[in-house]
């Protein structure tokens, strides 16, 4: 029943939207799924809306693949990443992005528990894009919560604080669903 309700959703997930970090230092745990979505504003002086979908997949233990698929008016991102834990609350996700411009991604993420179902995360998330006519390097702070709802649901909230020009900032948040 989890393989048929997760089908679609893929299908809906690489159709419609787009993400940062949304995302604890921690991995999902082997043959896991999740799925979810994040609505957010993107500021960078025109203040606009954008729409993600972020979905991920436990590889094995302590490895997990993510997609980030998003909406920005017309533009659309396309995004996926591999995540490695590398201690119990930090992680280290590398992969790739298209949002106009092809691009690398690099994101370090660690996790500090707050209280049962509560925790902290921040790190730092680094893009490299590759525009005409030179190599952009993009750096952000992230700052968020992950706060439990039910055993199989949490609510993230998320601010990533633009570091270097030409990167923007971004304040977000919903919900992530795990199967």
């Amino acid at each position: 029943m989890k393989k048929l309700f997760f089908i679609p959703l893929l299908v809906i997930l690489t159709q419609f939207s787009f993400g940062q970090v949304f995302n604890t230092g921690q991995t999902l745990k082997a043959k896991t799924f999740s799925v979810g979505f994040e609505p957010a504003v993107l500021i960078n002086g025109s203040n606009e809306f954008m729409l993600f979908l972020h979905g991920g997949y436990g590889l094995r233990s302590g490895i997990d693949f993510g997609l980030n698929v998003g909406v920005l008016g017309p533009e659309t991102y396309i995004g996926a990443d591999v995540e490695f834990a590398i201690a119990k609350r930090i992680s280290l996700a590398v992969g790739a992005h298209d949002f106009g411009v092809f691009g690398l991604d690099g994101t370090l993420n660690f996790t500090i528990p707050i209280k049962s179902g509560v925790r902290l995360f921040s790190g730092l998330d680094l893009d490299v894009n590759f525009p005409e006519p030179e190599t952009q390097f993009l750096l952000w702070l992230p700052v968020g919560l992950d706060i439990g709802i039910k055993k199989n649901m949490s609510f993230i909230l998320e601010a990533e604080i633009g570091l270097t020009d030409p990167a923007y900032h971004l304040i977000g948040g919903g919900l992530n669903f795990y199967f």
